[in-house]
């Protein structure tokens, strides 16, 4: 039973592993998972609320039609710091096929490329956000992910040291 516990554990935590460095190996240039037009966004302050609340993970898709009124997701590039924001949409314009610009709360013209999504059809799960957060810092991926490798790795090292061990003492006694 132990062992069969033990092996449970150690194919959920593999797939964890997996899973986080597939979504840090997925990062695009403003530091976010993105998963062809699904783009994971950890919500990690108070500023969204009540519709989204902190730790939560919201999955928005890039290809939903976005309309007049509609509230979207799109990168803040006029701060500083790059940033995840949620406004308003109160023009459209299409500049050509493929690009269209956005007028966000009668104030911020904002190109296509910044969109990530509309709100109203994107998926919210509680708390995941909260948890992926963690694992995807560099102190959440060192100590949850590298060094159980790593501790991993060496006992496996010490494992085969003692076995050859073992087989030497074996044929010393022959």
């Amino acid at each position: 039973m132990k062992k069969i516990l033990g092996n449970i554990i150690f194919v959920v935590y593999a797939i964890i592993a997996i899973l986080v460095t597939i979504c840090l190996l997925s990062y695009n240039e403003y530091k976010v998972s993105e998963f062809g037009n699904n783009t994971l966004i950890i919500i990690d302050s108070n500023n969204l609320e009540p519709d989204f609340i902190k730790g939560e993970l919201v999955i928005a898709n890039s290809e939903d039609k976005i309309e007049l009124g509609d509230n979207i997701f799109f990168y803040n590039t006029y701060a500083r710091d790059i940033e995840i924001t949620l406004g308003k949409v109160t023009n459209i314009e299409k500049v050509s096929e493929k690009e269209t610009t956005y007028t966000i709360n009668d104030s911020i013209k904002l190109s296509s490329e910044y969109v990530i999504g509309s709100a109203k059809t994107a998926s919210k799960y509680k708390t995941v956000g909260a948890v992926l957060s963690v694992l995807e810092s560099k102190w959440g991926f060192l100590f949850l992910i590298v060094f159980p490798s790593l501790i991993a790795f060496i006992y496996e090292l010490y494992v085969i040291a003692m076995e050859i061990k073992d087989r030497k003492n074996e044929e010393a006694k022959e």
